[in-house]
């Protein structure tokens, strides 16, 4: 025979209890706040958006998490791509998702972070924004009010770069412009994060003390690093000045900086077809680095050759387009050196060369019309 228990001896169920979001209208969430002395918890989402759905499978139906934000806030979902959804995103800034916005009673952004967080993380993340003391408002307005201190700064630096705010990097590189010894721990792992300018100290001394960040970050990766910074600053600057550009790969790549930023210069004057200074700058760059490359000799002499008259360039044209036949010779540089003896006056010599080009050009079944070409002009 069974003994019936007491309803009240049994064990009770109770379900999980998660976040209960608001079904209202952005004003009335914000007036049940003021009414309720509350924050405001906004999930910024898209519907396409993988993350927005892991925190709700994974995070938002967490009953500590439920118990926490419930307690604290007037939980709000918003999908930004949709009615007053669209307008919010605007006049907040959400242009990443999710985008978690807290906001005081009175509508001012308290906190905002963006992404994915596993439930424990996601409590850490509303007791941080709930605390007047530590949100991103506090801090900010510390800030405003002049405070600098280092662990404070620090501070707000993390806050920044976990709401996706672009001012985090300005405000590391300010911090670092300060720091006396940036070989701390500390100091290294926020120049990892955050030298993205190139031009700043701790990018520097980055670049001339890689072997300093090796314990956190492989020889490569520092590489990658550098690289990574200096294209961002030659896609997102102003056009930059040969000088300009000169500097930027001295900073970047000392060992090859003036290499380099030599090979730009003459790049930088090509593309403008100014043909006075891409010439100038050849006879420079080559002075100073003498080339190896059939075709880069080849290149320069071709376009000296067709934009200028000056006798000297001409001569510096025809001693680069020599080097590159005897590098490799091809139709194309045999023709370049006959074009440049001929504006030298040189007849018999350009003929040879003209001569030499139309047979490499039949023998590699090229067409050798500008070959003949100057050779009628030189009295064939």
């Amino acid at each position: 025979m069974k003994l019936l228990l007491p309803f009240f001896l049994l064990p009770v169920l109770v379900a999980a209890q998660g976040i209960e979001f608001e079904h209202g209208t952005w004003a009335e969430a914000l007036a049940k706040a003021k009414a309720e002395n509350k924050f405001i918890f906004m999930d910024a989402y898209t519907t396409w958006c993988g993350p927005c759905k892991m925190l709700n499978k994974q995070t938002f139906p967490d009953s500590v998490v439920g118990s926490f934000f419930n307690s604290r806030f007037i939980n709000v979902k918003m999908d930004m791509e949709k009615g007053e959804g669209i307008e919010l995103a605007r006049k907040y800034g959400v242009d990443v998702y999710p985008t978690l916005l807290f906001f005081q009673a009175d509508g001012v952004v308290a906190h905002r972070a963006a992404g994915f967080y596993p439930p424990a993380q996601f409590l850490d993340l509303g007791k941080t924004a709930a605390d007047p003391t530590r949100n991103l408002h506090a801090l900010e307005v510390r800030y405003r009010n002049g405070d600098r201190d280092r662990a404070f700064l620090r501070q707000l630096i993390e806050a920044r770069a976990t709401a996706y705010d672009p001012r985090a990097a300005a405000l590391a590189n300010e911090y670092l412009e300060q720091e006396k010894d940036l070989n701390t721990p500390e100091n290294k792992q926020i120049i990892l994060r955050f030298a993205n300018d190139p031009m700043s100290k701790a990018f520097q001394f980055l670049v001339q003390n890689r072997k300093a960040f090796e314990p956190q970050i492989t020889e490569g990766e520092v590489t990658l690093f550098i690289d990574q910074v200096f294209q961002n600053y030659l896609q997102t600057q102003p056009v930059l000045s040969p000088d300009q550009v000169q500097r930027l790969y001295t900073v970047c790549y000392p060992e090859q900086g003036d290499l380099a930023a030599s090979a730009y210069r003459l790049a930088y004057y090509q593309e403008r077809s100014d043909y006075a200074n891409y010439a100038a700058s050849a006879v420079d760059h080559f002075k100073r680095f003498p080339s190896e490359n059939s075709k880069e000799l080849g290149e320069a002499a071709f376009l000296v050759s067709e934009n200028t008259n000056d006798k000297t360039l001409l001569g510096h044209a025809l001693g680069w387009a020599e080097k590159s036949v005897v590098l490799i010779e091809n139709d194309g540089n045999r023709l370049t050196q006959a074009k440049i003896l001929a504006k030298l006056g040189r007849k018999t010599e350009a003929r040879k060369a003209a001569l030499r080009s139309a047979e490499l050009a039949k023998s590699a079944g090229a067409d050798d019309t500008q070959a003949q070409n100057l050779l009628r002009q030189l009295g064939n």
